[in-house]
């Protein structure tokens, strides 16, 4: 089909128009006012968002993950004393319940004593499981503390010296490890334990108790020591 309009001549073809020079042009379609790829494009963007969301939920769930591992791995290489139930390295075994009042003896009340009373007391032949008539005496002791320690079976041992240079041991022990002790008992260890430290004029109260010599630093000639600690302080 042809059309004339002016002097220029245009040819009808399928969809299009080509004029006498043999351009072809296509129609023009009407504007409706939006993109035609805007609703794509919504569509693109609320996907990368609802990754993004994906991907940092990931990143939380994991570092989550891997505090709690940590956390569990640090409390389990804490030691866990067996006297409190745990499976770790042990407390004290011997004479261990004399040493720690879990026998829950009747003390007699606090006298004040010195090293060299102490140390002169003698020694028993045979050291049994159970309670000696002396091991009911709670004694104070003033003395320089000259040596604080935690041994193996989790006890703070402190060396006690007079001014002639006699000396003797005293034990603080780790409440845990003694968990057959009444409340009372275990609630002046844990404090007398932590107030424990070196000076050079320290008062120290606890019961007196025989142990086996074993090579312990500071050890008495008797093996006498003050165990438990049930108080102390610097003067």
């Amino acid at each position: 089909m042809e059309a004339t309009v002016g002097r220029t001549s245009r040819f009808v073809m399928r969809g299009g128009v080509q004029d006498a020079r043999g351009a072809f042009k296509c129609p023009r379609r009407p504007s409706t006012g939006a993109r035609p790829d805007a609703g794509l494009h919504s569509r693109i963007a609320a996907l990368h968002a609802r990754d993004n969301a994906g991907v940092w939920k990931s990143i939380v769930l994991f570092v989550a993950l891997g505090v709690a591992a940590l956390s569990t791995s640090a409390i389990a290489s804490v030691p866990k004393p067996r006297g409190s139930g745990g499976t770790g390295p042990a407390c004290g075994t011997e004479r261990w319940t004399v040493k720690t009042l879990q026998d829950r003896p009747r003390l007699l009340p606090v006298k004040d004593t010195t090293i060299a009373f102490l140390v002169s007391r003698p020694a028993p032949r045979r050291l049994p499981d159970t309670r000696l008539p002396f091991e009911r005496h709670v004694y104070r002791v003033h003395a320089a503390v000259t040596l604080v320690r935690e041994a193996d079976d989790f006890d703070l041992s402190l060396v006690l010296q007079d001014a002639k240079r006699r000396h003797m041991t005293a034990d603080a022990p780790l409440p845990a490890c003694a968990p057959g002790a009444t409340a009372y008992r275990r609630k002046q260890m844990a404090k007398a334990r932590a107030a424990v430290r070196r000076c050079s004029k320290g008062v120290v109260t606890g019961v007196a108790f025989f142990d086996f010599k074993h090579g312990q630093t500071g050890v008495a000639p008797n093996a006498i020591e003050l165990h438990p600690v049930l108080a102390f302080r610097c003067a």
